[in-house]
């Protein structure tokens, strides 16, 4: 009777663990980090494995630093994005929750930047000309401004896009992390070439220590990676 029960016991916490896991995983498809971090909780409870604790710490993250973000509350948010990013993720939903993280950690920083901007706008300061008019100091200065930046505003868009694009060892950083290369010492990795929609295309590949000197090469994989997005992909 007593191993009756156990089984019984062990039966319903393998399906409650099991449930709820797949409930976390269908909430991440549909973004909504908060949902899927309270899944994982109850699934951790159950059975503490270390699928269920990473994606119930990396969730957690992206969930606290979403609301923070919602709130206008950037710092925050990138804090919450930078313990994401810095997470050593080793399957494949927490894998794709890092480079969400990374994501919006870029878009953070941004939104700190033009609110800092913002708040440094100049305000007009009225005063007294010379001749009994009543003047805007603050607008002359901010329409001078304005001119200088009219003039140059090619100029710091280019820059601007410069900086945001992504380069080819950042994306082959994001494709190491993605494939967890530290744990396989044989892959060997290199770009291949753009594709039409501009994605970078990289060859992951094993080479063997008996076939070092043929040069032969197993193929573990091609990927894809969106420079915008930093999404980084399979290529079937």
């Amino acid at each position: 009777m007593v191993i009756f029960f156990v089984l019984i016991a062990s039966g319903c916490v393998t399906r409650n663990y099991d449930s709820n896991m797949d409930l976390g995983k269908s909430q991440l498809n549909e973004e909504n980090y908060l949902e899927a971090h309270e899944a994982f909780e109850l699934a951790y409870k159950e059975a503490k494995t270390s699928e269920a604790r990473e994606l119930m710490d990396l969730s957690g993250f992206l969930a606290s630093g979403m609301k923070n973000y919602d709130e206008q509350d950037f710092d925050s948010a990138k804090s919450d994005f930078e313990e994401a990013t810095a997470y050593k993720a080793k399957y494949r939903e927490g894998k794709q929750m890092v480079l969400k993280a990374v994501e919006m950690h870029t878009v953070s920083d941004s939104a700190t930047i033009e609110t800092v901007e913002g708040n440094d706008e100049v305000e007009p300061v009225e005063e007294v000309t010379e001749d009994g008019t009543i003047g805007s100091k603050g607008q002359d200065e901010a329409a001078t401004d304005t001119k200088g930046k009219v003039e140059t505003a090619s100029g710091k868009e280019g820059s601007k896009d410069s900086v945001s694009a992504l380069s080819k060892s950042q994306a082959e950083k994001l494709v190491k992390d993605y494939v967890d290369m530290e744990n396989f010492p044989n892959l060997h990795i290199e770009y291949d070439h753009d594709a039409e929609k501009g994605d970078y295309i990289f060859h992951v590949f094993e080479v063997d220590e008996g076939s070092q000197k043929s040069g032969h090469k197993t193929t573990w994989g091609w990927y894809g990676v969106n420079k915008k997005t930093k999404e980084v992909y399979e290529v079937m």
